[in-house]
């Protein structure tokens, strides 16, 4: 078994931030009220402040894809210390 999931996950089977739940009503709610203000906001700023908001939401996406990585990692390392911790105790409660 383990195999088959190194195997998925080498050859691109298994796309970890493909699978986030972006989608619950709360994160729905704050979606659509931010999509709401980048209009508003695109409405009342000139050409140059259309860019800097426009660069601003870059960064900011980057910067949310870094956390996110980072994130995934560290999930991933407590997994695998939790998962030696367990098999160092041998038959120990």
């Amino acid at each position: 078994m383990e195999q088959g999931i190194l195997n998925q996950l080498y050859y691109g089977k298994i796309v970890p931030w493909e699978n986030r739940n972006d989608k619950t009503p709360e994160m729905e709610a704050f979606s659509e009220q931010v999509d709401q203000d980048i209009e508003r906001l695109e409405k009342l700023l000139d050409d140059e402040g259309k860019k800097v908001l426009e660069r601003l939401l870059d960064n900011s996406a980057e910067l949310e894809r870094q956390m996110v990585c980072e994130d995934f990692k560290d999930g991933f390392r407590l997994g695998v210390q939790l998962l030696t911790a367990g098999m160092c105790s041998g038959n120990k409660p």
